[in-house]
């Protein structure tokens, strides 16, 4: 198999100059030299979990989160819960009118509303009180309401599972004083614009995680983050449920196709436009969720699984198709040695993430090192 082999140059000083043993005067005198950082480039389309991947692994590797940083997530929350309050009240006035099922109880006609008025008059920079955080909690409680949200599929009324998260919580986080918990901070949604980079050690060892937005107007940044050759490995995250969802962008395409079309753009031996012994790691992510999708909806019905033939309900069958369609793209008649490394995921689950960042670093980081000489 063909390893990744890592820069060669070592950096030393403040300002970055590089060092070589050629025409040293005095190799004695010369301290030996830092090896560089394993650089991880994050990619995937948006909504994929690439963010909450990044606040795991800073989580798991740095400890928890200050209060002073948690603050800064006090306005996405707020405006998490009543961006997807309002698209779940529309949902629900929309099909309880043809089905009662998806009707919340008529005890609930004050509370509804009052959320309403709320919806269209209050100030979202600001938070929620512990009465409209009360109100949030019963309307979401409601079985109807559930119904309504998981039962319906509709990319028109898409509710996120952090939005669920964030109605389950709803009057603690309405509470006054509240600061948001590690757990409410990796759950809230943040579109990631530009390039974040985030530096962690493990053992000893120094890594810079690159994040980079996966909207469509972000995506030409992209190979900017290859031009000095200093990465070790691309991370790219496709969420594994999308085969269900419409992306934001165009709800005629699903997500998965999404992500696929932009895996084959990006990581084709025959297209990419960055050194090929870069190992292309796949998170196929948000697994429990497609855990739960295919108890009830076909992969089928997603264009890129139609050629799928065994069991829609059986998760292992389904999701070992979703792997082999990707890995279609590493394949290459001109490179046959590309070694295939892919991951079953759920960013949200601090165990799972764990387990996997320590396998790709035994197993795929752990190998170019080695080979570059540089551990």
């Amino acid at each position: 198999l063909t390893k990744p082999k890592l820069p060669a140059q070592l950096w030393i000083g403040g300002m970055g100059a590089v060092c070589t043993t050629e025409g040293a005067e005095d190799e004695k005198d010369v301290e030996p030299a830092p090896a560089p950082p394993t650089k991880l480039v994050l990619l995937g389309p948006g909504q994929s979990g690439k963010s909450t991947l990044v606040k795991q692994l800073l989580r798991i590797h740095r400890g928890g989160m200050e209060i002073k940083r948690r603050r800064v997530y006090l306005e996405p929350i707020n405006n998490d819960i009543l961006t997807s309050l309002e698209i779940l009240l529309d949902k629900v006035n929309k099909y309880k009118k043809d089905d009662a099922k998806f009707a919340y109880s008529e005890t609930l006609e004050g509370d509804v509303e009052k959320l309403s008025e709320f919806l269209d008059t209050g100030d979202r920079h600001v938070a929620i009180d512990e009465d409209i955080g009360n109100i949030i909690q019963k309307f979401w409680n409601d079985p109807g309401v559930q119904r309504c949200c998981y039962s319906v599929n509709n990319p028109e009324f898409e509710i996120t599972p952090s939005a669920t998260y964030f109605f389950e919580h709803a009057y603690r986080i309405c509470r006054k004083g509240y600061i948001p918990s590690t757990d409410d901070v990796i759950r809230v949604r943040w579109r990631t614009t530009g390039i974040y980079e985030e530096v962690f050690e493990v053992k000893g060892e120094r890594y810079v995680l690159v994040d980079l937005g996966g909207q469509k107007s972000e995506r030409r940044k992209w190979l900017k983050c290859f031009a000095n050759g200093d990465v070790t490995a691309v991370l790219f995250v496709a969420a594994l449920s999308g085969f269900a969802m419409g992306c934001k962008e165009n709800y005629n395409v699903t997500q998965l196709e999404e992500a696929f079309n932009l895996f084959e753009n990006f990581a084709s031996p025959e297209k990419q436009e960055f050194d090929s012994k870069i190992p292309v790691i796949l998170f196929l992510n948000k697994f429990d969720i497609f855990c739960e999708n295919v108890k009830t909806q076909n992969i089928t019905d997603c264009p890129l699984l139609k050629g799928f033939k065994g069991d829609c309900r059986d998760v292992n069958e389904t999701s070992a198709f979703v792997e082999k369609v990707f890995k279609t793209v590493r394949k290459s008649s001109s490179s046959p040695g590309i070694p295939w490394y892919c991951h079953f995921t759920n960013a949200t689950d601090e165990n799972i993430v764990k387990t996997v960042f320590y396998d790709i670093r035994d197993n795929v980081l752990h190998e170019g090192l080695l080979e570059a000489g540089l551990i």
